[in-house]
């Protein structure tokens, strides 16, 4: 990638965030090399353009490109609670899919009902 691609990875990370502080803290990359990457003009190594993402809540692709993944479906909302089953062992995995079908039948599929009027 040529050096306008990197400068708009910079454009796009300074648009998500308005201080360097937050992403620091959640990805332990150093304030000085996020300066470097600004001043060459470079991209950060992959794991850290995947640290960075994921502490922006958006894809490294989005990051790169502009753009996001065509086939990714799941909202924020449901990409956190998939993040927190995930931590669990298999039997509370197993327990999570259960209620989550539970919750179909209240709450059917494509219903754009919000988690705070859910829970009201």
């Amino acid at each position: 990638m040529d050096e306008c691609d990197a400068e708009m990875f910079c454009k796009r990370y300074k648009n998500l965030t308005e201080k360097d502080l937050p992403v620091i803290l959640q990805t332990n990359i150093k304030p000085s090399t996020i300066s470097t990457w600004r001043i060459q003009k470079t991209f950060p190594r992959a794991d850290q353009a995947v640290k960075i993402a994921n502490s922006l809540h958006t894809s490294v692709e989005y990051l790169v490109t502009g753009q996001e993944w065509e086939h990714s479906t799941c909202s924020p909302e449901a990409l956190d609670v998939a993040v927190q089953v995930d931590k669990l062992n298999n039997e509370g995995k197993k327990v999570a899919l259960a209620v989550v079908k539970g919750l179909e039948t209240q709450f059917p599929l494509g219903n754009s009902v919000s988690i705070n009027t859910a829970t009201k």
